[in-house]
């Protein structure tokens, strides 16, 4: 199949390449991408070319970036009238996700969410969730059967893939958040090592991972705009966005003193 992904970051990259390693032609458009963003995709054999090209000629198209890019994607290939599947791999609420769909209105839309590290030999699993129409929900799990991702249909609706992966990256991503609330809180009154002496105690580990959540100034860029996708997110289900709100606020200075 020719497809086209959007972008190459590092998780898009990643999945784009496992599909060209069995032999699919993936395109991205390099305009106004950086030399990282060039690197990442000769590493995984993506061919670069232009908007028009990339998008006129694809069967398929893979959104993988950055949830603030999303709908401005999924806008810019519904204006060159793109008919073919396209998936939409980002962590979006359900306001955001309509958007996306609603942008693409002569595609078929599948709603998709990952789940674990960019796939590769040796890492953890990284599962691919897909929900929408039957008929393109089958075809990019069959695409993804040879790969190391492993594809997982959730269901038939719209943001179903999207609840799925919004309900564990809430827990996932969160704790780091309240990890570096804590330690923050501990290094105020200089108790830091009475906190990490309490990482044996059960899923307190984290509490003493010093690096692990320092990476978390890495990521705030990224996680920050994620977690307001999640706190509309709970909302739109009828609990606490509020919460995701407070832990936000933890990216933003983070991303902040970076």
């Amino acid at each position: 199949m020719r497809i086209a992904i959007f972008h190459p970051g590092a998780m898009g990259s990643a999945l784009a390449g496992q599909l060209a390693a069995v032999g699919h032609e993936v395109r991205w458009v390099a305009d106004g991408r950086s030399a990282a963003t060039a690197e990442r995709a000769a590493r995984q054999r993506l061919v670069a070319a232009s908007f028009d090209q990339v998008v006129g000629t694809a069967d398929l198209v893979l959104c993988s970036c950055a949830p603030q890019g999303a709908v401005d994607i999924a806008r810019q290939v519904g204006a060159a009238g793109f008919s073919g599947v396209y998936v939409d791999a980002n962590p979006l609420s359900p306001s955001s996700l309509e958007q996306a769909a609603q942008a693409l209105p002569s595609a078929t839309f599948v709603d998709a969410g990952v789940v674990g590290p960019p796939p590769r030999e040796g890492a953890a699993a990284t599962h691919l969730m897909l929900s929408g129409d039957a008929e393109a929900t089958a075809l990019v799990r069959d695409l993804y059967e040879p790969t190391l991702v492993t594809p997982m249909v959730v269901g038939d609706e719209i943001g179903a893939a999207s609840a799925a992966k919004s309900a564990f990256a809430l827990y996932n991503k969160g704790h780091l958040a309240l990890a570096e609330l804590a330690r923050g809180l501990a290094r105020r009154h200089g108790v830091l090592a009475a906190l990490e002496a309490q990482a044996d105690r059960q899923d307190a580990s984290l509490l003493a991972d010093a690096d692990r959540v320092g990476g978390l100034r890495a990521v705030a860029w990224r996680w920050g705009p994620e977690f307001d996708e999640l706190a509309d997110t709970l909302d739109a289900a009828g609990l606490e966005g509020d919460a995701l709100r407070g832990l936000r606020q933890v990216l933003t200075r983070l991303e902040r003193d970076s």
